[in-house]
This record gives C-alpha cells, sequence and structure tokens, in this order.
C-alpha cells in the first residue's frame, strides 16, 4: 500500500507543477460556457422555483438603492423637522423605510427557503441522472481507476453546483441592477467617483479567479488518493473486513496509512487557503483605503458647499460610493464563483457523456419463441478476448476458443485460477464483447439480442455474489425483479436451493432483514449466505443455467448436495458450472479443462479419465489428498 501512495504521489508531483499552466484571464468568459446547460438542468427539475427564484432576486436588485434614497429623505427630513421644529416631516420617510427594510427581508427569507428547496431538488435529480447514467454502462468502465475519479468528483461536486450557478446567476442580474441604480446615483456627484469605485476591486477578481483554478486543479490532482482515504475508511469501518483487520492487528497500520494522507491533504490545502485569504486580505485593503477616499472627497464638498450637499446627500453619496464599489466587487466575485463552479459542473456533463460500448441493435432479433424451449446452444467461434490494459500478446484471456454446448447438456469448467472460465461465462452474457471470434446462442449472435432479453435467458451466480442487505424475500427475489411479490415463487426457489428451512428458521421468516447494516437484521454465514444467492438464479428460471464456483464456502457434502439438486432441476435446460471440487465436475455430461486461454481438453469424467491427461493429473491429486 505504501508503493501505491508512493505511486499516486509521483503523479499528484507531476500534476501539481502544471497546476497553475494554462489558466489566463482569456478563459473568464468561458464562466458562462456551461450555463444554458445548467439552466436547461435546473428549469427541467422545477419550472416553478426556478421562476421565483429569478423573481425574487430581481426583486432585491432594487432594494439596496431605495434604501439609500430613502436614507437620505429620512436625514433630510430629521434636518427640516429641527428647523421647523415638527415631527410631522419624519413621519412619511420612517414609514418607507421600515417598509423597505421589511420587504428586503421577505424577499430575502423567501429566496433562501426556494433556494434551499430546489438545491435538494436538483441533487436529488442529479444523483439520479448519475445512477442511471452509471447502470448503462458498461463492466469495463468500473474496471478503470480514471472512470472512478470521475465518478466520484461528479457526485461529490456537481450535486450542489447547479443550483448555486443559477442563484449566482440571478444574483448578478441582481448585483448589476443595484450597480446600474447606485452609479446613477453616484454620478449626479462626479462621474469620475464611479470610474474609481469600479476599478479599485479589478485586482481582487482576477487573483481570486486565480486561486479558483488552482483550487480545482487540485481536487482533480487529489482525486485518486481520496479514493484511497474512502477506501481505507471502508476497511475500517464495514463489517465485511473487521474479522480479518482485528485478528491480524491491523487496524493501527490502515489507521497509519489515512493519517498519511490526511496530513499531505492538510498541508497543500493549508497553504493554498493561506495564500488565497492573506492576498484577498490585501487587496479588500486597497478597496478600504479607496472608499475612504470618496468619503473625505464626499464630506469635503459637504463642508464647502452645504447648500448643494445637504447632510442628507452626504449620506447618499457616501453609502452610494461604499456600495458601487462592493456591489461592483460582488459581480466580480460572483464571475470569479461562477468561473470555478463552471470547472465542477463539467464534470457532470463530462460523466453523462460517458457511452456505453456494449449496446443492443437497434433491431434485435426476436427471443418470444424460445419460451417454448427449455435450453439453448451455445456455440463460441473463435474468440479471443483480452482484458483492457493487457498484452493481447502475453496476457490474453482467451485465445481462439471453440466450442459448442448443445441445447440441454451440463457442462463443467475446470482449471488453474486465471485460466479464463469466469471470462468465457462474461463474455456469454456480454458483460464483455471478445476481441475476435463470435458467441451463438440458438443459432444467433448474441450481439444480435436486445441486452435485455439476452440477459433474461440467462441465470448466474459469480462466485462474488452480492448480499444484499434487503429482507430475506427480496434477497431471492430480485432475481425476478418483475415478479418480486410473488411469495409462492420465492418459497419455490428457496426449496431448490436449501435456503428455505434456514429462512423458515429466521425470526420474521422472509421477512426477515438480512445483514448488521440495519435494524433488527441477522446476520448469515457464509454457506447459508451462499443458498440465497443460489435460490437467486433458481427463481430466474432461465433457458440456460450458470453458477460460478457460488458453493465455495459450503462444504463438501453441502455442494455435492446442491449440485446433485442442480442437476435434476435443470434437467432438459443448458447448464455450465465451474467448480474445484472433482466429485461435483463429474456429474457434467461433458468436462472442458481450460489452460492459458484455451481449452486443453473435453469430454465426460470417464472419457477424460481414460485419456490420462490434465483432468486425469487433476483428478488424482485432489483424490489423493482425501486418502
Amino acid at each position: 500500500m505504501q508503493q501505491q501512495i508512493n505511486a499516486i504521489r509521483a503523479l499528484q508531483d507531476e500534476k501539481k507543477r502544471k497546476d497553475n499552466d494554462g489558466f489566463s484571464i482569456k478563459q473568464i468568459p468561458g464562466a458562462f460556457a456551461s450555463l444554458p446547460r445548467v439552466l436547461r438542468l435546473v428549469w427541467s427539475t422545477s419550472p416553478l422555483m426556478t421562476t421565483t427564484l429569478a423573481l425574487l432576486s430581481l426583486l432585491q436588485g432594487f432594494t439596496p438603492a431605495a434604501s439609500v434614497w430613502i436614507t437620505k429623505l429620512v436625514v433630510d427630513s430629521v434636518v427640516r423637522g429641527i428647523q421647523i421644529r415638527s415631527t410631522a416631516p419624519i413621519w412619511g420617510p420612517v414609514g418607507l423605510q421600515l417598509a423597505i427594510v421589511l420587504f428586503s427581508n421577505l424577499f430575502s427569507t423567501l429566496s433562501n427557503i426556494v433556494q434551499q428547496l430546489l438545491q435538494e431538488h436538483v441533487s436529488n435529480h442529479i444523483q439520479l441522472l448519475i445512477l442511471e447514467k452509471a447502470d448503462t454502462l458498461d463492466l469495463a468502465f468500473f474496471e478503470d481507476p480514471e472512470f472512478y475519479d470521475k465518478l466520484r468528483e461528479a457526485t461529490d461536486q456537481s450535486t450542489y453546483k447547479p443550483v448555486s450557478m443559477i442563484s449566482q446567476t440571478f444574483d448578478l442580474f441582481r448585483t448589476l441592477v443595484t450597480l446600474v441604480s447606485m452609479i446613477i446615483l453616484l454620478a449626479q456627484l462626479a462621474w469620475w467617483l464611479a470610474i474609481i469605485a469600479l476599478l479599485v476591486p479589478l485586482p481582487a477578481f482576477i487573483s481570486s479567479t486565480r486561486y479558483g483554478w488552482r483550487a480545482y486543479q487540485r481536487m482533480r490532482r487529489q482525486s485518486p488518493e481520496r479514493r484511497l482515504m474512502m477506501y481505507l475508511s471502508n476497511l475500517l469501518s464495514v463489517d465485511t473486513y473487521n474479522k480479518e483487520i482485528k485478528l491480524f492487528n491491523l487496524g493501527p497500520f490502515l489507521i497509519e496509512r489515512f493519517k498519511q494522507l490526511a496530513h499531505t491533504f492538510y498541508e497543500e490545502n493549508r497553504q493554498l487557503l493561506v495564500a488565497r485569504y492573506m492576498t484577498n486580505f490585501f487587496w479588500s485593503g486597497l478597496t478600504g483605503v479607496a472608499n475612504s477616499g470618496i468619503y473625505l472627497y464626499v464630506a469635503l464638498r459637504a463642508v464647502m458647499d452645504p447648500v448643494s450637499v445637504t447632510l442628507g446627500s452626504l449620506t447618499l453619496y457616501t453609502q452610494t460610493a461604499t456600495q458601487t464599489g462592493q456591489n461592483f466587487q460582488n459581480l466580480l466575485n460572483g464571475i470569479s464563483s461562477m468561473y470555478e463552479n463552471n470547472l465542477y459542473v463539467n464534470l457532470l456533463f463530462e460523466f453523462l457523456e460517458y457511452k456505453p460500448r456494449i449496446v443492443s441493435p437497434t433491431i434485435a432479433a426476436p427471443v418470444q419463441g424460445m419460451s417454448e424451449v427449455k435450453g439453448l446452444e451455445i456455440e463460441f467461434r473463435n474468440v479471443s478476448f483480452t482484458y483492457p490494459g493487457k498484452d493481447p500478446e502475453t496476457q490474453a484471456a482467451l485465445k481462439n476458443v471453440s466450442f459448442t454446448i448443445q441445447a440441454g447438456e451440463s457442462i463443467a469448467l475446470v482449471g488453474r485460477n486465471g485460466a479464463g472460465k469466469t471470462t468465457l461465462v462474461k463474455l456469454l452474457t456480454r458483460l464483455y464483447d471478445p476481441d475476435e471470434g463470435e458467441i451463438l446462442i440458438g443459432g444467433r449472435n448474441i450481439k444480435e439480442y436486445d441486452l435485455h432479453d439476452l440477459r433474461g435467458l440467462i441465470g448466474v451466480i459469480f462466485q462474488d455474489y452480492v448480499h444484499y442487505y434487503m429482507t430475506a424475500h427480496e434477497n431471492i427475489g430480485v432475481g425476478r425483479v418483475a415478479e418480486i411479490e410473488d411469495q409462492e415463487l420465492v418459497k419455490a426457489a428457496a426449496q431448490k436451493s436449501g435456503a428455505n428451512a434456514l429462512i423458515e428458521g429466521l425470526p420474521n421468516g422472509y421477512d426477515t432483514m438480512l445483514g448488521k447494516w440495519f435494524k433488527n437484521g441477522m446476520q448469515l454465514s457464509g454457506g447459508e449466505w451462499q443458498k440465497v444467492a443460489l435460490a437467486r438464479a433458481f427463481i430466474r428460471d432461465a433457458h440456460i443455467l450458470v453458477l460460478d464456483e457460488p458453493t465455495s464456502a459450503l462444504d463438501a457434502q453441502a455442494e455435492y448436495d446442491v449440485f446433485s439438486r442442480f442437476r435434476v432441476l435443470t434437467e432438459g435446460k443448458t447448464a455450465i458450472f465451474i467448480s474445484h471440487r472433482f466429485s461435483t465436475v463429474r456429474l457434467a455430461d461433458r468436462i472442458f479443462v481450460l489452460e492459458y486461454g484455451k481449452i486443453r481438453e473435453s469430454g465426460s469424467h470417464q472419457e477424460l479419465m481414460a485419456l490420462n491427461g490434465r483432468y486425469a493429473e487433476l483428478f488424482n491429486l485432489q483424490a489423493e489428498a482425501y486418502r
């Protein structure tokens, strides 16, 4: 694992040197590049809330200028009241000031409510989009580390960014409305004051945008190690691994690895954070100096020319000057934030643009007529396959494999780990497509069938089957999800796998929650989980049944009983099973011996024993262990 960390760090160092490369102020208009797509995404989630948020933001844009103008009226009315010794002039302006405060607070409150509800709505919608996209993608994507980085980034960063971008867009328009109204007020005193107020925030804006770019690059660079941290956390906090970690005393070792990564992230984040905020402090100080200069100028004008610049005008212009600078700064900050958010939101759109390579044909071959047939013929013709990233010359999983399995025949696959047994099953179910050759079921190339229909013809339980933390009924019923509520069907499948006795002995029978993750859940032994998984295969009632070492946790007698029952239950169906126990393998009609991606021998148990080849050698080696 230390080598893994070092390798990731080496890659990070290379990327770190490029963190500032490629950034240009010319990229800032790109902050709005994905805005139309984001707006469509948010609008499609809730048109009403999106429109409401836009209107509230627009209304909020007018309130600051109105508030400043009413403040001038209040001050001047107070001065006039002092002069005439009456409170009459005060009530109207004060009432207006109260009204504008109440309306401003109301608009702000409603805006916060709508934004948070919309945020929740959009977040759920995006999560569904990500899950739906992931469901369409090939198995190969899920064996690619870069894909996992993109998936995690899209999930972590993009669920709240779209609403943030839309809210910022509306805020920009609101700020622009406020800014224009403030400039109009300030220009009544001196037009060049507006120019100063607009120029001073520009350096802070450029600096903030550059740091936003660096933060985004840092996030992309850290993604592999972040996933490693999640993996370490998962190892230490999930029941699946807890027993071995305790027995091997791995806790301190894994925690130390986590601490190393956490410390590295902290140092990198600290350096960027301190630099970003100290730089922002410097440029904010410059803005403060400029605002103080404007205050001084307005105050001097009020002293020198009290007729044209009244006490109320002094308040008006000083507040206007301040808010002009602040609103322009807010406008620039909004653009900077949108630029940074745009970088993250693009990760979502990049993920959603992934396209599966294994797809159904435009016009699929029908499978309806196959319902009358119990078993289907399977044929592999010169099939070769190499996993992505492997060398086809030296690391091919299958090399020019050809064979035919007759309809209703049972076949056992034997061979050492890595010989290609599971790969045959993955190709048969189109989890992968062969690099060369073709695979036929029922006389047709499997690429001619709709993917959903093809996989409906085949029932498979792999050796790494899933423990669904659901009820026992649901654990079996997901094997035929369209009929998951059919209790008799579920019980019949449990009867076939031998799981019925253990399920009926659970506290709530088939309604018992399995696993310890949820309240009142019951944990099963490895062998018990396997019987439930086998029931999931039997409930499919498929034309082709495949068992890929799903009984490894069962004792020899239990496995023999399962496969004996399997042979009876699959009579007339095409059946394939993989097992390392030759007492079970001999039950098959024919046995394929795989080595180095090729079928070395095939035949019945008696034929292969008479051949006295590799199968006989392996059988005798295993038999010797029992003597």
